[in-house]
């Protein structure tokens, strides 16, 4: 079982620099339910701030709930509006550098994206980017229960079964949050009682918005120090399709 079936992406701090856009879009939803300015909150009062809290929180859920005092009803409509809001945000974003050159290379395997952003920010911005059509499947938050968010397997297991059509072989998952990590662990415990044949190997990007990993209590399998790290990878496995 050497060969890789498909090779999936977190979205935010993965493919795309959205620090800010994100910031400016929950400090708008947190405004629009509180009530209050969003400078009220320490975690919104900077990018350092806000980065700091994301990078801690499992998910965000717990960020809207934890950070903003938000009860699940308040945090169920940030949810709804956060679609809304990110389409309407024209903060500029950017592709972290590499990550074109290495989907290309890498075109010929499925590639796919389990991320907790919406849908239709996603696709909207891969179309900007020109790269909508390297991306077999996208599972956005919207189609994952709210109790079922990672680091639950859910989006990732749907994402798989989108990509690899019942085939044994192994998969890479990357991301840039220890919740992404231990979903994996989550999604192998799930594939192993279905005797599927398929494995998942993490992938920590450590190119993005990550500063240090060595406290993660979950280890990644791998550790991209840059994106072209990634083809590296699938060499040293003998996973690299010619």
């Amino acid at each position: 079982m050497n060969n890789i079936l498909a090779i999936i992406w977190d979205f935010d701090g993965t493919l795309v620099d959205t620090r800010q856009k994100n910031l400016n879009v929950t400090r708008r939803i947190i405004e629009q339910i509180t009530q209050k300015k969003a400078g009220t909150f320490p975690v919104l009062a900077s990018l350092e701030n806000y980065i700091s809290a994301t990078s801690k929180a499992t998910n965000w859920r717990e960020l809207y709930t934890c950070k903003f005092d938000l009860t699940n009803q308040q945090t169920d409509l940030a949810g709804k509006l956060w679609t809304e809001y990110q389409l309407q945000d024209n903060t500029p974003t950017k592709l972290f550098p590499g990550v074109h050159d290495v989907l290309l290379q890498l075109q010929n395997i499925p590639h796919g994206i389990v991320s907790q952003n919406s849908h239709s920010n996603i696709i909207k911005l891969l179309n900007e980017y020109g790269l909508e059509d390297l991306f077999k499947a996208v599972i956005g938050y919207e189609e994952v229960e709210n109790i079922r968010q990672k680091p639950e397997p859910d989006g990732l297991l749907t994402c798989i079964d989108r990509l690899c059509n019942s085939s044994s072989g192994n998969v890479f998952y990357i991301g840039d949050h220890e919740t992404d990590i231990v979903c994996t662990d989550n999604a192998n415990a799930v594939l192993k009682t279905r005797n599927s044949g398929i494995e998942i190997f993490s992938i920590a990007a450590h190119y993005g918005e990550v500063d240090d990993i060595s406290g993660w209590n979950t280890k990644p399998d791998f550790t991209a120090e840059k994106v072209e790290d990634i083809i590296e990878f699938s060499r040293l496995m003998g996973m690299e399709r010619k």
